[in-house]
């Protein structure tokens, strides 16, 4: 099993009461093709402003999941979530925890 990352971006006129169960759903879709999520590094970015319209939206809710899966299941869930209409964009890619670098803060100047 490989370690992924898929960063979400969802609808923003869907509620804010009904985003956590479109969070939901997007678990069970991953949870069903026999992933592993790992929720120490799930990470809820809330809501933002996007840099360009998609859909005809301004805004949505971003939320990045990591998770193990095989290699073979990554185009299911793909298939999946470009089906659910509550999904604005997503991506996924291969995670490689050594690849982050640490945000050094910038040096004094004299």
């Amino acid at each position: 099993m490989k370690k992924y990352e898929i960063v979400l971006l969802l609808d923003p006129t869907i509620g804010d009461s009904d985003i956590e169960a479109a969070f939901e759903s997007v678990l069970e879709i991953l949870r069903g093709q026999g992933t592993e999520i790992i929720q120490s590094e799930t990470l809820d970015w809330g809501k933002r402003k996007l840099a360009y319209p998609v859909k005809k939206k301004e805004t949505a809710y971003y939320r990045i999941f990591r998770f193990n899966a095989k290699t073979q299941v990554i185009g299911e869930i793909e298939r999946r979530l470009r089906i659910d209409e509550r999904v604005l964009r997503s991506m996924i890619v291969l995670y490689d925890p050594d690849a982050e670098k640490p945000i050094k803060p910038a040096e004094a100047k004299e």
